[in-house]
């Protein structure tokens, strides 16, 4: 397979893109899901503000997907499973999301250390521990012999 070329920032971009792309496919089988559930299978009914279009469903999809759980609209019987299913998928597949998106940016970018090698400086001169050594070390007894 053929490579494309393509700097750390721009493969991070990409990588997000589709994993946006993925969720928001994932809440659209859940919402035809629901269609199908409530209108053709009979498994139970929605509350609260009416479900007309399949838009509907996917807004209702969306929020229990992100488990956002606004409540306007909640489901009766059977349904109920189902959402719990998809608020667990959910949260699992968005910290899935986050974590893969975590380990390839540590992957891919050069981080710079916080810290210094050498530790931190031992008074406010700015110098290392080393070079404080060096310049104020007189010895054990304080420079007499």
């Amino acid at each position: 397979m053929a490579r494309i070329p393509m700097g750390p920032p721009t493969r991070v971009l990409v990588v997000l893109i589709l994993l946006f792309t993925v969720h928001m496919l994932e809440i659209g089988v859940f919402a035809i899901a629901y269609a199908l559930a409530e209108r053709w299978l009979n498994l139970g009914a929605f509350a609260g503000e009416p479900i007309e279009t399949l838009l509907d469903y996917y807004y209702f999809s969306a929020i229990t997907y992100t488990s956002l759980g606004i409540g306007d609209i909640f489901p009766t019987e059977h349904l109920r499973f189902l959402t719990g299913v998809e608020a667990l998928i959910g949260l699992l597949l968005i910290a899935w999301s986050a974590s893969f998106l975590y380990a390839m940016m540590n992957r891919l970018w050069v981080w710079q250390p916080c810290a210094r090698p050498d530790g931190p400086p031992q008074d406010m001169s700015g110098q290392p521990p080393a070079a404080q050594r060096q310049q104020g070390d007189t010895g054990e007894n304080g420079g007499k012999t």
